[in-house]
């Protein structure tokens, strides 16, 4: 219990919530088939579908936005960064950790999910009602 003690107290528990919830969002991606995985089998090819294709460039352009404002944030004494709490890894200035880089792979990832699942549901409702 102490060494599992150790972990959440320490400066991995962010990470690992991230990379937790990362994984979730796969398995949810996975499973209906919403926007990296959206036809074909689960298996991952030498080449990338269109859609995947797409879904990169969004999450790229998305990923490239956010980490610019937050270097302009930390430019601007805006945002700071406890080290406390994240692993020491960081990008471009000590106030842009490793962890702020997977938390936005991971909102750009859950923003597609939304969209193409809000979109699937809209598509259902409407063919209900023919």
């Amino acid at each position: 219990m102490n060494s599992v003690w150790s972990i959440i107290s320490s400066s991995w528990m962010y990470a690992l919530i991230l990379a937790i919830s990362l994984s979730g969002l796969v398995i949810i991606d996975l499973r209906l088939r919403l926007v990296a995985f959206e036809s074909g089998s689960p298996h991952f090819s030498s080449t990338l579908s269109p859609r995947q294709k797409a879904t990169l460039a969004t999450c790229l352009s998305l990923v490239g936005f956010f980490l610019i404002w937050d270097i302009l944030g930390i430019v601007l004494k805006i945002f700071s960064t406890n080290p406390r709490y994240t692993l020491g890894l960081n990008l471009f200035t000590p106030d842009l950790p490793i962890e702020e880089l997977l938390f936005l792979i991971m909102l750009s990832y859950v923003s597609l999910l939304t969209y193409f699942g809000s979109v699937r549901l809209h598509e259902r409702h409407r063919n209900k009602a023919k």
